[in-house]
């Protein structure tokens, strides 16, 4: 079994990323969970109009991979504010899921957070119309985050569900 290793991504990994994306989910297990503009690390083309330097996209988000054996794995899209450090989306080949590269990611970004200052990590998931969580809600309340007990409503058919982490 091959360790996994997390770093900064590069430009050069967007076709990686997008496939990993593409592999993490289905179109029909999207439906009734996802904004249009979720598709953006699913098109390469769109990918690079926001990727600027490094690791980083437009609105200063970095994009971290996960690697095994030397392949993306998967990634995860973070934010530094002042008070608290935003994880936007972690999206995980179909075939690593449940394998600990969540929870090396989660553990990853802990420890960024608190070197930079914030002790606290937001993130979301969402719930579609007939009250049923996105498949990750699970996975971030295993990860110590706890549900703000809001359903925000969208413009479109799901609430987001607010998460948080308070870190030492």
């Amino acid at each position: 079994m091959s360790a996994i290793t997390i770093r900064e991504a590069r430009r050069e990994d967007i076709p990686s990323i997008v496939e990993t994306c593409q592999d993490s989910t289905t179109n029909e297990e999207l439906i009734g969970f996802s904004t249009p503009e979720w598709g953006t690390f699913r098109d390469i083309k769109k990918l690079r109009n926001i990727w600027t330097t490094g690791n980083r996209l437009k609105d200063d988000y970095e994009v971290i991979v996960s690697e095994k054996g030397g392949q993306i794995v998967g990634f995860l899209v973070f934010k530094i504010e002042e008070e608290h450090l935003y994880i936007d989306q972690v999206n995980i080949r179909h075939s690593e899921q449940g394998a600990g590269v969540g929870r090396a990611f989660v553990e990853y970004v802990e420890r960024l957070a608190a070197k930079s200052g914030p002790i606290r990590i937001e993130t979301d998931t969402t719930e579609n119309a007939d009250g049923v969580p996105w498949k990750s809600y699970g996975f971030w309340i295993r990860m110590g985050f706890k549900d703000t007990g809001q359903r925000l409503k969208t413009k479109w058919s799901f609430k987001t569900i607010p998460l948080v982490k308070w870190i030492n």
